[in-house]
């Protein structure tokens, strides 16, 4: 309910605590992941179809001795920045529509060489494969990410969790055909694949209607050259605007109209990060250490959890939006309620 920056002082403004006691709390570890999940699994019904969500965002931050201070891509200004790069591991209520932080992490950063981008995604692979491993998710069997997740360390780590990721591929993607025809007699490998794909011919690709009529999806088996393994390739078709997007996943049983469906879904991370920077201080932390800035990171997104869990306890199953600005103020006029009652 704080107005202001999330910083210990302010903080301590609004509580009996001094600053520096937040700062001491701060040092101390916590197990976010299994905090989260309890708070997750108490509100949202277990029979509601669920998966996981990865992403990193860019945290600004200025000073020279800051932990992980780096130049970082901002996709929402299409360049580097300096700041911090974390990554995010949120759970996603496919059928309410809503996805909930489960793990902040920061990451490391780059030693200066040309391979920085294979160490992020093996950053990011560790801390999915550390969460899976040490908590029981199996309910979450999908890991819905952007195209900048299409890697094959990435997917193929994915895999060997038991997991399959769902993603986005490049426009130019080199894909091909897998052969179905008759087998050759005699000697020698059997041909595997049929051609290359082109875009600008679906004739062989199955063809599906959606609800959204400008919305069509034309769907096939395919094999990625450089994944290396044979996927169901989901073409998301604009037909009015004439653009399109190729989405993917190593389930090749995966119905066409629930991959395109959960790739949607995916945009739900972006409002964590849009309630946690201005609501609860995801961006106001001036420590500089590793595990101070880790506690902080989670406090912020978890702070968001619960209050969207709270709000939906209170308005049931309808699809009322939650506003984090409208549950801020009310929760400050009441603590100024409360505090003119108090001296009087």
């Amino acid at each position: 309910m704080i107005p202001g920056h999330a910083t210990f002082r302010n903080m301590s403004r609004y509580s009996p605590y001094h600053e520096r006691t937040f700062a001491r709390w701060y040092d101390t570890p916590f197990d976010w992941v299994s905090f989260n999940q309890a708070a997750i699994t108490e509100v949202v019904p277990p029979d509601h179809e669920q998966a996981f969500i990865i992403d990193a965002s860019l945290v600004p931050k200025s000073g020279k001795h800051t932990y992980g201070l780096d130049r970082v891509w901002n996709g929402s200004h299409s360049r580097t920045e300096k700041g911090l790069d974390i990554s995010t591991l949120a759970w996603l209520d496919l059928t309410g529509n809503c996805a909930y932080g489960l793990s902040v992490e920061q990451t490391p950063p780059s030693s200066g060489s040309s391979d920085s981008e294979a160490t992020r995604m093996d950053v990011y692979l560790d801390q999915l494969r550390r969460v899976v491993e040490a908590h029981d998710l199996s309910v979450l069997r999908y890991v819905l990410t952007d195209g900048a997740y299409s890697h094959q360390e990435f997917v193929a780590g994915v895999v060997d969790l038991g997991l399959h990721p769902i993603g986005k591929w490049r426009a130019d993607a080199n894909l091909r055909y897998l052969y179905h025809g008759p087998k050759h007699p005699g000697r020698g490998r059997q041909k595997t694949y049929d051609g290359k794909v082109y875009f600008s011919d679906l004739s062989r690709f199955e063809r599906l209607d959606t609800a959204d009529d400008p919305i069509v999806l034309y769907h096939q088996v395919l094999n990625p050259v450089q994944l290396k393994r044979n996927l169901q390739v989901v073409m998301v078709v604009h037909t009015q605007r004439h653009r399109y997007a190729v989405l993917l996943s190593p389930d090749i049983d995966l119905e066409p109209l629930r991959l395109g469906r959960a790739y949607k879904a995916r945009l739900q991370i972006e409002f964590i990060f849009r309630d946690a920077k201005p609501f609860t201080g995801l961006s106001d932390c001036q420590a500089r250490s590793q595990a101070t800035l880790d506690f902080h990171f989670n406090a912020s997104l978890s702070a968001v959890n619960i209050a969207k869990l709270e709000a939906r306890q209170q308005r049931g199953d309808t699809d009322e939006p939650m506003s984090m600005a409208s549950l801020k103020r009310r929760a400050f006029n009441q603590h100024l309620l409360d505090r003119i009652v108090e001296h009087l």
